[in-house]
């Protein structure tokens, strides 16, 4: 059956009055953690978007990977692996080399040269030329592909929990995300992304240690046979061939870890070269056990029910089924903290590009400080609105996650070159 037609006979989440008042109380205390951390007076544009020489190397940890986990992740790296196997793993485990380029090649020049963005980068290895296009990509790409893609997720998660019409749940979600990163800036959405990260690792390994109880003949029954039980699948597979996997590693991983504003912003307001690098390296060390989260329980699915018609729907069929009482309410409340998380983080690094890159330098070449963190906060608001606008578009995908995935595929590989090759090789020019 079609994945788009099953998609309005969604498997519902099954809450009790326990759950119900968890669920809220932990979105009530993720807001007031970031009310509470942004509540300072903001004075210029990088104190309300990077917070220099604030940041220690655990808040640093935690706001990456909460950065890079969403409902997105949850929902659609589950789904995928419910309908493909361990191959999906990859997509954590190929971090590895990505992240130590960040930690030894970028970081060091980031912190020495305190940029503030990626597109600063640019201008200082190429030209101001460079900079202005990569600015403007880079918004393109987080509206319209990230933000929207994780606000969409996000609503088909809320529409799984309460039946909730999609575009309700996106509006909802723009509000509460919105408001928060328009408030407090990075301060309220690194501190936040503590709290959520943690969670949204635990949750998901709860439900790895459930499943793995219940599946009856454990982890070998879990991970399966044939095709399910290979990391690397031949090079002519559909949707996961081999070489599709290192070109990922070398390329998408590069790009979304080295190159990427959203995820890189609490690195470059971090005390120092140290907590920025240890910060990253803890992030490194942990991709081990986010595969086991957001990975592994699409296999649990799969081999407690193989029949689920949408595969997006596996992650909600597990918490129905493994989840107890109490902590259920939990578990989906990490759930929606996941997408408000890297929702918080898009808005923040796209309103930080418009601000620095693109108003700072061609609209206003000496603005005035509180003027900046003005058009900064309205800045927030539009990318917000336009990505929620075109959230609803996701659907015409099959999967989530292959709306992500297809959409970098363009992108990703260029932007690596740029930037390996900026720091490695002298002889590359902006015309190159």
């Amino acid at each position: 059956m079609d994945q788009k037609a099953t998609r309005t006979r969604c498997i519902m989440a099954q809450f009790s009055t326990p759950d119900l008042l968890i669920f809220f109380g932990y979105i009530v205390v993720l807001l007031g953690i970031g009310f509470w951390a942004g509540r300072k007076k903001k004075h210029s544009a990088s104190e309300l978007f990077i917070s220099q020489n604030k940041l220690p190397w655990f808040v640093i940890s935690f706001s990456f990977i909460a950065s890079a986990i969403s409902s997105q992740q949850l929902i659609g790296s589950v789904g995928f692996a419910y309908r493909h196997g361990l191959a999906v793993a990859n997509w954590e485990w190929l971090n590895g080399p990505a992240i130590l380029l960040l930690v030894f090649l970028f970081i060091p020049f980031y912190i020495r040269k305190k940029v503030i963005t990626m597109p600063q980068f640019l201008e200082m290895r190429y030209s101001g030329k460079v900079r202005s296009l990569f600015a403007v990509i880079t918004l393109l790409t987080y509206i319209f592909i990230n933000l929207a893609g994780v606000m969409y997720s996000g609503a088909f998660a809320l529409q799984q929990l309460f039946g909730l019409h999609l575009y309700s749940g996106i509006v909802i979600l723009a509000v509460i995300a919105g408001t928060l990163t328009i408030y407090g800036g990075l301060e309220s959405v690194a501190w936040a992304n503590v709290w959520q990260s943690l969670l949204l690792l635990g949750s998901g390994l709860l439900i790895f240690f459930l499943g793995w109880r219940e599946v009856p003949g454990g982890l070998q029954e879990i991970i399966g046979t044939g095709d399910r039980a290979h990391l690397i699948l031949p090079s002519n597979h559909p949707d996961l061939p081999g070489s599709g996997l290192f070109v990922l590693m070398i390329s998408t991983n590069i790009w979304f870890f080295c190159t990427n504003q959203s995820i890189n912003q609490s690195s470059l307001g971090a005390k120092n070269m140290w907590h920025a690098q240890m910060g990253v390296l803890v992030v490194g060390i942990l991709s081990i056990g986010v595969a086991i989260a957001d990975v592994f329980p699409g296999l649990i699915a799969h081999a407690l029910n193989p029949n689920l018609e949408v595969a997006d729907e596996a992650y909600v069929y597990l918490v129905n089924r493994l989840v107890p009482v109490g902590l259920k309410g939990l578990v989906f409340a990490a759930l929606i903290g996941g997408s408000l998380s890297a929702m918080e983080a898009l808005i923040n690094a796209s309103a930080t590009i418009f601000t620095i890159d693109i108003y700072q330098r061609t609209i206003r070449k000496e603005p005035d400080p509180k003027k900046t963190v003005r058009v900064g906060r309205w800045s927030n608001a539009v990318v917000l609105l336009i990505a929620a606008l075109w959230a609803p578009l996701v659907s015409k995908f099959d999967y989530i996650f292959s709306y992500f995935q297809e959409c970098w595929a363009f992108i990703a590989v260029p932007v690596a070159v740029i930037f390996v090759l900026g720091v490695l090789w002298k002889g590359v020019t902006d015309k190159a």
